[in-house]
């Protein structure tokens, strides 16, 4: 190689030419795509002083192989036809650019090649050469991350709300076809992306595409793929490169989930389970508990039991998930059910009047009768009711003096859970005298509910 190269230096010499070195800026190796174009970026020098006015317009530029033994197997030279390689030198030779483009790449641009000018003067640039690999397939771009505008070479985890950069590159082997890039994701997100040409350090022209984004715990274990597209002979064809994202993050999305259910009866056993999802890990689960406005600490762990639940149970419970990066809190409404309980009460004057309290979880209905008959509001009687709380229902009645010497008088209250009633009897006696009741009937079972009809003409017992 070294001999073949002394030759063609001395036949330069030969030429008329003093021997000295010119300087050529060529690609010292570069990728064609088969069945695509590839271009070659290429300066030249000449002596301004002694040789600049021979370089004209009418320069031709020529490329040959390094095996080829003579100018009858040049492979290309500019304005000729006939020769095996088709292409174009888009340079301005008289501006010492050489830049030229081969198309239809096949196997036999495979090779090392040497440029020559030729006009008034004629040089051999036999001190550099450029090296053509043809491929089949496309080559992958490159893709890089850029965390706060620092290349992350290593791919570490990144912090939530750091200042992100995807970059994917590649060359451009073909400048009248260049390629297209892409951005797409796992997860589908939007993506907002910019391309630009710019020129890389072996000054091959390279498209670069910027993927620019703060980084958040929904983009964590999320895949980016930049794909290449080619076009070649009225089909595509693709490459692809990827990065997995790893973002660390404080707690989020942090639930609690009640078994088996946040309504619950008293007695009964109830679990809160707290989750939550963290880059890295919850290490710390936090229970609390809402009392009287200040936040009353319980236990740690993920899971807080209450074995046997009363009513004392029921309210808003928190929890408060903790890893490296800091906390999230959430919260559930515990709520305790309880069967019905009744209490009633009565004096009299010119008119008797009746207060009956109900407590239970749900809140319970209050019904009354007179002598197993449902009560309405009428000219003899008046009935009013006072919610005390959520649990707790007052109701009023008011009866006339007529309806008092020989009837019973019951109020019976029911929710979900069970029913309770009370009675009295209502006597002949002055109104300073004390009414006389009945033994009351509390918490009976669902199966012993009493229902009421439509017409609130009847009370009976379930069997």
């Amino acid at each position: 190689m070294k001999t073949k190269q002394q030759i063609i230096i001395f036949i330069c010499c030969l030429q008329g030419v003093w021997c000295q070195y010119w300087p050529i800026n060529l690609p010292d190796k570069i990728e064609a795509l088969r069945g695509s174009c590839v271009t070659i970026n290429c300066r030249f020098t000449i002596d301004k002083n002694k040789y600049d006015k021979d370089l004209t317009d009418s320069a031709a530029g020529v490329w040959y192989k390094t095996d080829n033994k003579d100018d009858k197997n040049i492979v290309f030279r500019s304005g000729s036809s006939n020769l095996p390689f088709k292409g174009n030198i888009t340079g301005k030779l008289k501006d010492k650019d050489c830049t030229t483009i081969f198309y239809d790449v096949t196997s036999n641009h495979k090779g090392r090649f040497f440029f020559r000018i030729e006009d008034g003067l004629k040089w051999n640039y036999v001190q550099k050469s450029v090296s053509i690999d043809v491929i089949d397939s496309p080559p992958k771009p490159t893709v890089q991350m850029f965390k706060d505008q620092m290349e992350d070479k290593v791919q570490e985890e990144v912090l939530e709300g750091s200042s992100m950069c995807l970059r994917c590159s590649a060359k451009i082997l073909c400048s009248s076809s260049p390629p297209t890039l892409t951005w797409s994701s796992t997860d589908r997100l939007h993506l907002n992306e910019s391309s630009r040409l710019q020129l890389d350090q072996q000054k091959q022209t390279e498209i670069i595409s910027d993927l620019n984004f703060t980084a958040t715990h929904l983009q964590h274990g999320v895949t980016f793929i930049c794909t290449i597209t080619y076009q070649i002979q009225q089909r595509n064809t693709t490459a692809q490169s990827n990065i997995t994202l790893r973002v660390q993050y404080a707690p989020e999305n942090t639930s609690v989930s009640v078994f088996p259910s946040n309504s619950v009866l008293e007695g009964s056993s109830v679990t809160l389970i707290c989750s939550s999802d963290g880059n890295p890990a919850v290490f710390n689960y936090t229970w609390y508990r809402e009392n009287e406005g200040q936040m009353e600490k319980l236990q740690t762990g993920s899971n807080l039991t209450f074995n046997v639940t009363d009513r004392t149970h029921t309210g808003r419970y928190y929890c408060q998930a903790k890893n490296q990066h800091g906390t999230q809190n959430t919260s559930v409404l515990l709520d305790i059910h309880y069967a019905t309980r009744i209490s009633l009460s009565c004096n009299r004057t010119d008119v008797t009047v009746c207060l009956c309290e109900a407590h239970g979880n749900p809140s319970p209905k209050v019904y009354w009768f007179l002598s197993g008959r449902p009560v309405i509001n009428s000219t003899n009687t008046f009935i009013s009711e006072e919610r005390l709380s959520s649990t707790d229902l007052r109701s009023f009645i008011s009866l006339h003096q007529s309806l008092t010497h020989t009837n019973t008088l019951q109020c019976v209250t029911i929710n979900t859970h069970s029913t309770a009633s009370e009675k009295i009897q209502l006597l002949h006696c002055s109104h300073e005298s004390r009414l006389e009741y009945e033994q009351p009937i509390r918490a009976a079972p669902l199966r012993k509910l009493f229902f009421i009809t439509s017409s609130m003409n009847m009370i009976s017992e379930t069997p």
